[in-house]
């Protein structure tokens, strides 16, 4: 799926207009069968420049989906224009992960999940807000408190000032592609 986000970089900045399906990358038609939740997060000299995704679905498959995510990425503003480039994008690397529902798990404590090949969705409707932690988003000492912790930061709730009650907690295993060695 990173060829279907670089494509459609390359297409949007090069020549300003979005990927037809003629333009589409051989090793993406597969996915055209698929809706599953798409999230791409792009690379530049080692850190996060955008991301974009959703825990559901919302396109007809996961290609366009992917593609949707890519054009929003565009908008992030860790992104911004002076990087949107030719010269930028040959350095940009991509990563995507996508999940079907069956790969979402509730869970009651954070302690059962499991950082190394998890994701952490904290979503709360009393409270309109969601955040998602990717895995081996934290490198030192990382912990199920410290993804919790980032989350509740991310969404902008004090971690000591909510109540269980308030929040639902997913774990997600995803399938990732990525150009990153």
């Amino acid at each position: 799926m990173y060829s279907l986000v670089r494509k459609t970089l390359e297409i949007y900045i090069n020549e300003k207009r979005i990927i037809t399906q003629s333009d589409f990358p051989s090793d993406v038609i597969g996915m055209m069968w698929k809706k599953e939740s798409v999230f791409v997060t792009l690379y530049l000299d080692g850190r996060v420049i955008a991301s974009s995704g959703r825990i559901q679905c919302q396109k007809e498959n996961s290609v366009y989906e992917c593609i949707d995510n890519t054009l929003l990425c565009l908008k992030d503003s860790r992104f911004s224009i002076n990087l949107q480039n030719a010269e930028n994008l040959a350095n940009i690397h991509i990563r995507v992960d996508t999940f079907a529902t069956e790969d979402r798990r509730m869970i009651q404590d954070i302690s059962e999940l499991s950082i190394r090949d998890e994701w952490l969705i904290l979503l709360s409707q009393n409270l309109w807000t969601m955040s998602v932690i990717l895995p081996h988003m934290i490198h030192i000492d990382a912990t199920p408190e410290k993804y919790f912790t980032l989350a509740c930061q991310k969404s902008g709730l004090d971690p000591t000032n909510i109540s269980h009650s308030d929040y639902v907690l997913y774990a997600i295993k995803t399938r990732e592609s990525t150009d990153m060695v």
